[in-house]
């Protein structure tokens, strides 16, 4: 098991978008990716390759380790590259290459579900409960200047491509303690009329994340937990990945697009030398 993946470092909000063919008007451009609103869409004008790819210039060498598509509509076909490279124009030998991989996770096990009721391609797409996610982490940090992400879904029933957010940078890493809390909300309002019929205002559901760590050195506590706080507070957005190596099953379960709902602040939790410090991470899904 990988320790938890918080990627909350995001060179890519402050980037120069550029590339492809997408929509200018109704609000639909490729600016949308850095707004916190997954429901803020960049869609191509068409599914052409040529039309369904973007370059993010960082401006400088930047780390990256996680990459992240969030609430796109690839259909069970589509397949997505990430190429960082130092070359505008993405020539020569890049410094990392992803290669064309699935955007879509099958996240059915095989003989769960009765002969006629399986999806063959093995995607279920309520195991994606904050929308669908295309997750790419890298086997160590790598660092450029240009992200080139291409997109390949010629058949895209829409007859189009669109996503909601793009994530990437270097995610943070940690061990937790037992007792990871992930809770499904329901904020429907319920009441009973006159007579005891049950009335609910059906309200959309989101995910609440509770999680504690322990015996933190001091560079993790203070120039991560602690500036998770300072920097993004309420307002501020990351992506929680409880662990990469998940079964498909339960990976994007446990997959959360989320702010924090509070402050926890740092404890000293040992008297000895070297000093061992608590954090917690309290947050609710972005939807």
């Amino acid at each position: 098991m990988k320790p938890l993946h918080v990627l909350w470092k995001k060179p890519t909000d402050s980037g120069v978008y550029a590339g492809g063919s997408w929509v200018d008007t109704g609000g639909l451009a490729l600016g949308n990716l850095v707004t916190q609103d997954v429901m803020e869409l960049a869609r191509s004008t068409d599914t052409a390759e040529t039309s369904t790819w973007w370059r993010v210039d960082f401006g400088r060498l930047v780390p990256l380790s996680m990459f992240a598509i969030l609430n796109h509509n690839g259909s069970p076909a589509a397949r997505r590259r990430h190429v960082v490279t130092n070359d505008p124009n993405n020539a020569g030998s890049p410094v990392y290459d992803t290669g064309f991989e699935r955007m879509s996770t099958p996240t059915e096990v095989w003989g769960q579900q009765p002969f006629g009721a399986f999806p063959f391609d093995g995607v279920d797409t309520t195991a994606y409960p904050g929308g669908t996610v295309d997750l790419h982490v890298a086997p160590s940090t790598v660092y450029g200047r240009y992200l080139f992400t291409f997109l390949s879904d010629p058949s895209n029933p829409a007859p189009y491509l669109q996503a909601g957010r793009l994530m990437a940078g270097e995610a943070w890493t940690q061990k937790m303690a037992f007792g990871v809390k992930i809770r499904p909300v329901d904020p429907s309002e319920t009441r009973r009329t006159r007579g005891g019929r049950r009335l609910v205002r059906k309200l959309p559901g989101y995910r609440e994340v509770s999680i504690t760590f322990e015996h933190m050195t001091e560079a993790d506590a203070y120039s991560t937990g602690f500036e998770i706080e300072r920097q993004l507070g309420k307002s501020g957005d990351f992506l929680l990945v409880y662990d990469p190596d998940d079964s498909p099953a339960v990976r994007f379960r446990r997959t959360v697009y989320a702010a924090l709902t509070e402050t926890t602040g740092i404890t000293t939790t040992t008297a000895t030398m070297p000093r061992r410090y608590g954090w917690g991470i309290t947050a609710e899904e972005l939807i």
